[in-house]
């Protein structure tokens, strides 16, 4: 050690020591030191590596994710439905069929080109699978949506407006 830069007494103390308690106070030192260092360097390093691991493993799920999606959202913007343009009205009355609302449609008809249906009453939770299937299978889009929540938990009065 440097005289020069320690303080007078710590080097009067240090020269008072013999050699073996010099030795002693040197791997004293030298263990709290690595304490410290393991402590407060190592421990937080590995940790925060692990962490980063684990959310770069989640942020690369999400982004396959986001890629299925642009595929799946490129391919119906290239018009890569399977539905052939044709009858509004046909198309939607048979997807409604399929998923169980035809039923529940109160009014369908063709106005301007658009498909206008009305639901008195119909399970929130059927609707949305069924617009999605529209726009898949037979290219028609929701353009215009009306929702009123009914006295019946999870049920609305749904007037909408499709078209492709």
């Amino acid at each position: 050690m440097q005289a020069a830069a320690l303080p007078v007494p710590v080097v009067r103390w240090w020269a008072a020591k013999a050699s073996a308690e010099r030795r002693i106070v040197f791997i004293v030192a030298t263990l709290a030191v690595a304490a410290i260092g393991w402590l407060g360097v190592w421990r937080p390093l590995t940790r925060d590596v692990a962490l980063m691991r684990s959310e770069r493993t989640q942020n690369a799920t999400a982004l396959a994710e986001a890629g299925r999606m642009v595929d799946e959202i490129a391919g119906l913007a290239r018009g890569g439905g399977v539905g052939t343009p044709g009858d509004p009205r046909a198309d939607a009355e048979r997807v409604f069929a399929a998923h169980g609302l035809r039923e529940q449609v109160t009014q369908l008809d063709l106005q301007e080109g658009r498909a206008r249906i009305v639901f008195a009453a119909v399970p929130f939770a059927q609707l949305v699978p069924a617009l999605e299937a529209l726009q898949r299978e037979t290219r028609l889009r929701l353009i215009e949506a009306t929702l009123t929540a009914r006295v019946e938990p999870g049920s609305v009065r749904a007037e909408l407006a499709l078209a492709r």
